[in-house]
């Protein structure tokens, strides 16, 4: 019988991570890292990458008893069989691509609800209307990601709007012409429109905030890691930012209390209506007026992101505390047993 590990990693890709590699005194005795492609159902193995003492060997396992995905878009097909085999309450971040709509609805009754910019699911008879309303818009693909298809649409003058994405801008006249573009540019039903938030600038540049938070050994949510991204002000996205720079320099200590405090109600809310939730990233920009949106939840935040601040001590909460979380799964298992438990 293969051996079985308690903590696996099912990734897009199998790989070697470096961080556990070179931090290997820090892990448990041993970690699994497994893609879909190296499980075999029939004979209910997986070939996969076994840490072991910072040394990587390639060989064929049990299932392990605790997964931690790192797969973006989740494999749902491979989710469920999994969880069918070792429980499914032993996986988490089940959903990694998050539906924004999904997401807007489930926050919207919630306490978190009044930090969200109006929000609709775009209709072009609704165009004109959200136009003279709101003035400024942002287009967003419904499941996008890094920024992919947004742009924004604002009201320049009567029947002239200008169109913004990531790298050029320009005018169109008429209503006729302008919603001819936006109808081929954001497919009805794949996209929602949302009402521009008008950022806070310091000397030239905005920002966002991203809080990173994760359940920790107690199986609860705790935020592990927080960054800003600045861009220039003329800059539609922070994805293309100039720098990375630590939330303290851009931000009050009152200000972060609050980002924290709607982060961990962001949390809860997700956790509860999409549920095998196990870190997230929730995005904030900050107003003219100082006054905090929520603007993305991130359901796989790019750990590569915190690389940037060099700060060895949230790295290493990053990278662990997912590690803790597995701990807290196989202490206490509170659903029925998987078949393998």
């Amino acid at each position: 019988m293969p051996a079985r590990i308690d903590r696996a990693l099912l990734l897009n890709t199998l790989q070697t991570v470096p961080y556990y590699s070179e931090h290997w005194r820090d892990l448990p005795r041993e970690l699994l890292f497994f893609d879909p492609w190296g499980i075999d159902w029939q004979r209910e193995t997986i070939k996969g990458l076994q840490l072991r003492r910072g040394v990587w060997r390639l060989g064929e396992f049990a299932f392990p008893r605790t997964i931690y995905n790192r797969c973006f878009p989740e494999p749902r097909v491979v989710l469920a069989k999994l969880g069918e085999r070792i429980g499914e309450e032993n996986i988490f971040n089940q959903r990694t691509q998050f539906d924004k709509w999904e997401v807007y609805l489930l926050l919207k009754e919630s306490p978190a609800g009044e930090y969200l910019p109006s929000t609709y699911l775009f209709s072009p008879a609704e165009l004109s209307q959200l136009l003279a309303e709101h003035t400024t818009l942002i287009f967003k693909p419904r499941r996008g990601h890094g920024g992919a298809g947004v742009f924004r649409l604002e009201l320049a003058g009567p029947e002239t709007v200008l169109v913004t994405n990531q790298w050029y801008s320009f005018p169109l006249w008429g209503e006729a012409l302008y919603l001819a573009l936006v109808k081929a540019a954001a497919p009805q039903g794949v996209y929602l429109v949302q009402e521009y938030v008008h950022s806070l600038e310091l000397d030239g540049f905005k920002f966002d905030v991203r809080i990173m938070l994760q359940k920790d050994k107690e199986g609860k949510w705790t935020v592990s890691g927080e960054l800003s991204r600045v861009v220039r002000s003329e800059s539609l996205l922070t994805n293309s930012y100039q720098a990375v720079v630590p939330v303290s320099e851009v931000v009050s200590g009152d200000t972060l209390d609050q980002l924290h405090n709607l982060s961990y109600r962001v949390a809860e809310v997700l956790d509860a209506g999409l549920g095998g939730l196990g870190e997230l990233g929730v995005d904030f920009l900050l107003d003219r007026e100082g006054r905090p949106w929520i603007l993305e939840v991130n359901g796989k935040p790019d750990k590569g992101l915190f690389w940037r601040l060099g700060d060895s001590k949230m790295l290493r909460r990053i990278y662990l505390t997912p590690l803790q979380y597995q701990q807290h799964l196989l202490r206490s298992k509170t659903s029925a047993p998987g078949r393998f438990s």
